[in-house]
């Protein structure tokens, strides 16, 4: 009978401890608006049709990334930076540019070099990002 009131106090206070920890957390680091901000926007896309990727190559290496079918005159003007990343996401090369502005209303291209050039095989994925303009 005294086992069986030890270990019913020992669940209680358990429960009672766990049933307080997530008031603690709650409470935990004073945060005013004054030091923290947070929100949404949507941020628009200045190609919502998508980008074309093609790749130069030279001895076995990645030299360059051509990016076709940016939006003109969506995209003109912005800064455009790729990585080129192999099987587990690492990055293996990388290169920045601007997207070309001009009086058409074609969709451009650019083709950006990379560094360091990463042997063809090992590439499996490409990441664009545009900012601006």
């Amino acid at each position: 009978m005294g086992l069986c009131r030890i270990v019913a106090a020992g669940v209680f206070a358990a429960s009672v401890a766990f049933a307080t920890v997530p008031g603690f957390a709650a409470t935990v680091g004073g945060v005013t608006a004054k030091k923290l901000g947070a929100g949404k926007a949507i941020v628009a896309a200045c190609d919502p049709d998508g980008l074309t990727v093609d790749y130069t190559t030279s001895t076995g290496s990645v030299t360059a990334v051509s990016i076709g079918g940016i939006a003109d005159p969506g995209c003109e003007g912005g800064a455009l930076a790729l990585v080129v990343a192999n099987v587990s996401g690492t990055s293996v090369g990388a290169g920045s540019g601007t997207v070309p502005t001009d009086a058409g209303t074609v969709d451009n291209t650019i083709s950006i070099s990379l560094s360091p050039t990463p042997a063809a095989g090992v590439v499996s994925a490409t990441h664009v990002v545009i900012t601006g303009p």
